[in-house]
């Protein structure tokens, strides 16, 4: 009986309660008379907030006549309004050009921009959401200062993102991504970008310390969109169209063909090859018309929803991205889910949890060269009188007189797709249990399986060059169960009105889990669907599997202050121990320190607010980390071979890799110092930074030295060298609005300089891509290495010239025609130390310049980038130009090619033998300017609002990579190069040639609200 009177009691104070509160109803609109969705409404004091509506307009309970009200959203000037007697307020939100209160994410917390003393670069998620891509760093590419995007071209391909510069030699040059504070590796193509909200680039080491043993190659923190206060929203956007890939070379028809190989075999004393090039008139093969699709559908959808009350917000998306490869087959495809729930227990507890399921699936072949240099005369089929009808469908085909597979053939077998399944779990619990302090936990779990399935039918072409005589089938899988674990505690606090201090420390833990397992047979029954499994098999069976785990163990802290917003200090430490690392190194210390001074909120400058909006001096120094190996290579590892003896081959097992027990972490020192202003209300605004870092014990592989007594292909883990990159960033914003027009450009402009500062030796040299690029100290790592290319020989009396003291030919093959190779170092002799440096592939400067206009209901972007000054291998060349081979050949090579005196001073005469080593010379007759500017994206659009029963309709016209200026000849001087599978990630970069180009795309687009 006595609890149903403390009801009742707990119900009448309840009751009184709500009838003391005053509820406030209203509207909120721009200048324009436009309403507002979003807008941030919250009761000043108190922890009662909401958020306004599609249509503007929101509701809110407050305690009494003497409440305020604070309405604040992006971009708008924050406004107070007090409540009164009033129970309707309408309010009118004035843009701002002031940007500096806008949040931005640092590493474990949020910040104003205004507090930032670190090299920060932060952009917004609607910026990234004019581009369909199918990894969101394309759309970053001129976007931020500092950063250089490569694109890779070709359906699922991740491109090289470099964050100023590179830091290492050897390892992974991708920065750390962490979306939403979890990190994810150094690949986010799982990623959709109409899920983000914004994106954060760390770019100095004072900022991205707090990340420590992987922040060396910077970091990119990625906020995914969460709900808001409001009524449930649904978005859907809708942007399909075309992808373009035209032949990027003339090449020659079956009677130009026959009339540049005839003269390439007359040239080296050969009758023709094929006579009569007349009779091909008309009947050349369009192998690109036949096997490329002049156009490709993509397609990039997503469909959201939001909205929840002040104890509860969720966001749902859902996305599906979808771009076919160039031929009939192959293609990818990417779904994912993202399902965040946030929860307001109290004013002291929260929670969240957020679900990712997602899949892809990717495959296709990668010959789309073939198509060009396959000889026009070859038809595509097999005449019918070579067919004895006991021939399987994939052995119908022509076989080509030169070593290309038929193209047409060699996509129609393909079969070799891989499937990725993932589901990532990300929850957090939140208390504050005093003013001023917050304690978070979060962890995460992911686990994901891939399946790759091969299956190689059988077939024979021909006899003795293209054929399969067996069918193959292959498997392979791949499961991985990772999982993070991360705690904090921050207490905040303003001392004395004017000494605002924050400290920050915690934990984190990751363990990252894998196996691997790989089945092989061959004989299977037939070459139908149904029966490519392995199980279908009948011999030569094999196996082979592996599992792996590394773990890392964090401890971290930030202190920052600030004193009356004059005077900022940020110092971060981390200290990281590595499951990588033997005992003798596991651990290592990660520091930084920042300090920032806000000059404009200095006395003696109140005179220059009228025209000065922000100006603030920026400093910082950090040390970061780099421990991107292989988790096993703290062990000894026997590997598997053979070897011949007598009439027999056995197996053999060998030491491939030995254990480094006093192996570390590479580390990298970073300063920065840098400038950020503002003018006229921020109208004009922007920063100029210098910065310089500086890498020790990079992380090499070495092979053992033969007196070692180790076999020679076995290699060591060690530590050697450093490296110093420097350089400048700069951005220039403008931005303003006359009556209904408005407009901005932003500039971004980058300069990086690397230098080898020493190696494991003294005078060690250090060659990559076969020999072919160099790393020595006091230069670029990885530049061309190869003879240097002086024109043609003309006449033979340059011929006789290019002799030694002794009058003995350089070039005892050359002829007329051929290229004439300079003696470098004049011995008299043309050998290997007439090698020199003959090009570098990286930029003197990266630049991007980004347009945007709107006039009432429409508006127009456009993005801009350029790289200068780096050079790259074109070796297309070597097929293009060569007589030497049987494939196809350029239109006109004949003329291009030199004919006699004068005709040409680039191409080499024709030869079928090439004894001057023309094309087979690593020489700088192979590397061109590879500086370019390219129109990455424009896009028009026109905006409904309340029409159609509907809050926001747009629809856009977009074109991405229309257009490029460059006088680089090979197929897309957007070329990163560099094999990671042979370390050769940088030491290999800059080759061009057969590249998947970045392809022009054409798109309509649809985005609706309601």
């Amino acid at each position: 009986m006595k609890f149903k009177y403390i009801w009742f009691f707990i119900a009448l104070l309840c009751s009184t309660a709500s009838f003391a509160q005053i509820t406030i109803k209203g509207t909120v609109k721009d200048k324009a008379n436009v309403p507002i969705p979003g807008v941030n409404i919250i009761v000043k004091g108190t922890s009662n907030s909401t958020a306004s509506d599609f249509d503007g307009k929101f509701s809110i309970s407050v305690p009494n006549a003497n409440a305020q009200i604070e309405f604040s959203f992006i971009g708008f000037t924050t406004k107070l309004v007090a409540v009164g007697d009033k129970t309707t307020i309408d309010v009118i939100m004035e843009e701002s050009s002031q940007v500096l209160d806008e949040i931005v994410v640092v590493g474990y917390a949020s910040v104003k921009k205004s507090d930032v003393t670190s090299s920060i670069s932060s952009v917004k998620g609607k910026e990234l959401q004019t581009m369909t891509v199918g990894n969101v760093t394309e759309s970053l590419q001129g976007k931020v200062s500092g950063v250089q995007v490569t694109g890779q071209g070709g359906p699922g391909a991740q491109p090289r993102v470099l964050i100023r510069g590179i830091s290492t030699i050897n390892l992974n040059t991708d920065p750390l991504y962490v979306v939403d504070g979890i990190p994810m590796g150094t690949s986010i193509n799982f990623l959709s970008n109409n899920e983000i909200e914004s994106m954060e680039v760390l770019k100095d080491a004072s900022a991205s310390a707090i990340y420590g043993s992987r922040a060396s190659n910077g970091v990119i923190l990625i906020t995914t969109k969460k709900g808001k206060v409001g009524k449930t929203r649904f978005n859907f956007d809708l942007s399909t169209g075309y992808q373009m890939m035209d032949n990027p070379y003339n090449m020659a028809n079956a009677e130009s063909y026959a009339t540049i190989m005839n003269t390439a075999y007359n040239n080296s004393g050969y009758s023709d090859y094929l006579p009569n090039p007349s009779q091909y008139r008309g009947k050349t093969t369009d192998w690109w018309g036949a096997g490329i699709k002049k156009a490709s559908p993509v397609t990039n959808a997503s469909l959201g929803v939001s909205g929840g009350s002040d104890k509860h917000t969720y966001a749902i998306s859902l996305n599906y991205y979808d771009a076919e490869s160039i031929y009939e087959v192959g293609g990818w495809e990417r779904i994912t889910m993202r399902i965040a729930n946030d929860f307001k227990f109290s004013d002291k507890f929260s929670a969240g949890v957020t679900l990712n399921p997602r899949y892809e699936s990717w495959g296709g072949p990668g010959n789309w060269a073939d198509f060009d240099k396959i000889d026009p005369i070859t038809p595509i089929y097999k005449p019918a009188d070579q067919l004895t009808g006991l021939e399987n469908e994939y052995s119908i085909y022509a076989r080509s007189p030169s070593y290309v597979w038929n193209p047409i053939a060699t996509v129609k077998r393909y079969d070799d797709y891989t499937d990725q399944y993932n589901l990532n779990t990300n929850g957090y619990l939140q208390y504050a249990p005093i003013k001023g302090l917050v304690i978070r936990t979060q962890g995460s779990v992911e686990v994901g399986d891939k399946v790759r399935s091969r299956f190689r039918p059988d077939f024979i072409i021909d006899a003795a060059h293209e054929k399969e005589e067996i069918n193959k089938v292959e498997r392979w899988n791949t499961t991985n169960v990772d999982w993070t674990w991360q705690t904090t505690a921050t207490y905040s606090r303003t001392f004395a009105e004017k000494h605002n201090a924050s400290l920050m420390i915690g934990s984190t833990m990751e363990e990252y889990n894998g196996k691997d397992l790989w089945g092989y047979g061959e004989g299977v029954p037939n070459n139908s669907d149904s029966m490519r499994e392995l199980k279908a098999a009948t011999k030569n069976f094999d196996s082979d599997g592996n599992s792996w785990s590394n773990s890392l163990m964090s401890y971290i802290s930030r202190f920052s202050y600030n004193y009356d917003g004059k005077y900022y200090f940020t110092g971060t430490f981390r200290r990281d121990g590595s499951s990588k690392f033997m005992a003798n190194n596991k651990w290592a210390n990660f520091p930084s320190a920042s300090v920032s001074w806000r000059i404009l909120n200095e006395g003696f400058m109140e005179s220059t607010k009228e025209l000065l909006s922000d100006l603030r001096f920026r400093a910082g120094w950090g040390k970061v980390g780099n421990q991107g190996l292989p988790a096993s290579v703290y062990q000894s590892n026997i590997g598997q071979g053979f070897y011949p003896i007598g009439n027999d081959v056995v197996d053999t097992t060998f030491p491939s890799t030995m254990a480094n027990k006093d192996i570390k972490w590479e580390t990298v020192e970073d300063i920065s110092f840098g400038l950020d202003f503002g003018l006229w209300k921020n109208k004009l605004s922007g920063s100029l930074e210098y910065y310089q870092k500086k890498t020790e014990d990079m992380l090499f592989k070495k092979q053992f030295p033969t007196y070692s007594g180790f076999p020679g292909y076995s290699t060591i883990w060690t530590n050697v060298g450093s490296m110093k990159s420097s350089g400048i960033d700069l951005l220039i914003s403008y931005k303003d609005k006359k009556g209904d027009f408005s407009y901005g450009a932003d500039l971004t402009f980058t300069t990086v300089n690397v230098e080898m500062l020493s190696l494991s030796s003294e005078g060690e040299r250090l060659y990559g891509a076969g020999n072919r690029t160099l790393t020595v100290k006091g230069d670029v790592p990885g530049y061309f290495y190869g003879y240097v290319a002086d024109g043609l020989f003309q006449n033979q009396t340059e011929l006789n010239a290019h002799t030694d003291e002794h009058g003995t030919k350089l070039q005892p093959y050359a002829k007329e025609g051929d290229i004439r190779f300079k003696d470098i170092n004049g011995d008299g002799k043309l050998d290997d130390k007439d090698r020199t440096k003959i090009g570098s592939p990286w930029a003197d400067y990266n630049v991007g310049l980004n347009l945007n206009f709107a006039y009432k209901q429409f508006d127009l972007v456009a993005n801009f980038y350029s790289s200068i000054g780096n050079d790259i291998v074109n070796e297309n060349i070597k097929d293009l130009y060569n007589g030497t081979s049987l494939t196809n050949k350029v239109s006109g090579l004949d003329q291009m090619a030199w004919h006699g005196e004068g005709t040409s001073n680039y191409v080499p005469r024709l030869s079928k033998d090439d004894n001057n080593e023309n094309f087979t010379k690593f020489s700088s007759f192979l590397v061109e300017d590879g500086s370019f500017v390219r129109m990455k994206n424009i896009q028009l659009g026109f905006t409904f609002q309340n029409k159609f029963g509907l809050d926001k309709l747009r629809i856009s016209l977009s074109g991405q990579n229309l257009w490029t200026w460059t006088n680089y000849t090979g197929v897309d001087p957007e070329v990163a190069g560099g094999d990671p599978e042979k370390d050769d990630r940088v030491k290999g970069s800059g080759f061009g040639g057969w590249n998947y180009p970045v392809q022009p795309t054409i798109l309509m687009g649809l985005n609706v609200a309601f």
